[in-house]
């Protein structure tokens, strides 16, 4: 009789490890989307709504970006700039109306075998440059 309860139990758990395993590949599990590369992000992690204008420093990889983004949302732009393998893309992203522009470089296409496509993030939390984070997730 014990012998069954504890092959029960067994069953169960690797029952609800197998499920935990996919809930990262379901909608809404907590897996990031996936993105192309050369893809932009924007996210105001703050409450008030900010306005966002994101270029490109080199006139060769011609891309804008100006918006408005409102307090916890995310604005998406895929492929936003398309490059060669191994160039680096600068953008500069001005927070607000005035201010001093924040710059980044990430590898739209990649860099190689061994560097994946990038996808270029910016986070802030206000129209204050402190408050901006540029990061470079990979893309697909």
């Amino acid at each position: 009789m014990r012998r069954r309860q504890c092959l029960r139990a067994a069953g169960a758990c690797s029952g609800i490890l197998a499920l935990a395993g996919c809930v990262e590949t379901l909608p809404g599990g907590n897996a990031p989307p996936d993105y192309p590369g050369g893809t932009l992000v924007v996210e105001n992690a703050g409450d008030s709504p900010v306005r966002v204008s994101v270029d490109t420093k080199l006139e060769q990889f011609d891309a804008q970006l100006d918006v408005e983004v409102a307090g916890g949302e995310t604005v998406v732009r895929r492929e936003f700039v398309t490059a060669e393998t191994g160039d680096i893309v600068t953008l500069e992203a001005l927070l607000g109306e005035t201010g001093e522009r924040i710059r980044f470089q990430f590898l739209p296409a990649g860099g190689g075998e061994d560097t994946p496509p990038e996808v270029a993030r910016l986070t802030f939390e206000s129209g204050v440059e402190a408050s901006a984070t540029w990061t470079a997730t990979a893309g697909t």
